[in-house]
């Protein structure tokens, strides 16, 4: 998958986490825009929702040194989507239950 800022490839790794990978060529810029990109990559999958159990490489485009961290966050949360890493939502617990099992 890809968008005009990032590439993502995912394979199943079979752990219980995901591991991901940053990528940037010098085509993105110099050393310090690179490392401002990956910087930021991290942040924006840091606080992600991506489901365990998947490597992923995420590659940066040319244009990703001039995105601001609000676009790459966009990027990144729409490759996510596209390729169906989001974590399934977390079951809602039943109060209810709760109460019942305890008598």
């Amino acid at each position: 998958m890809a968008n005009g800022l990032l590439v993502m490839r995912v394979l199943p790794n079979g752990l219980d986490r995901s591991r991901f990978c940053f990528v940037t060529g010098k085509r993105v810029g110099n050393a310090v825009a690179r490392n401002r990109v990956k910087r930021r990559l991290r942040e924006v999958v840091r606080n992600s929702a991506a489901a365990p159990g998947w490597d992923t490489v995420l590659i940066a485009r040319k244009g990703s040194a001039d995105a601001d961290f609000k676009q790459l966050e966009r990027a990144v949360h729409n490759l996510i989507r596209r390729t169906r890493l989001n974590a399934p939502p977390a079951p809602a617990e039943n109060p209810d239950h709760q109460r019942e099992s305890a008598k």
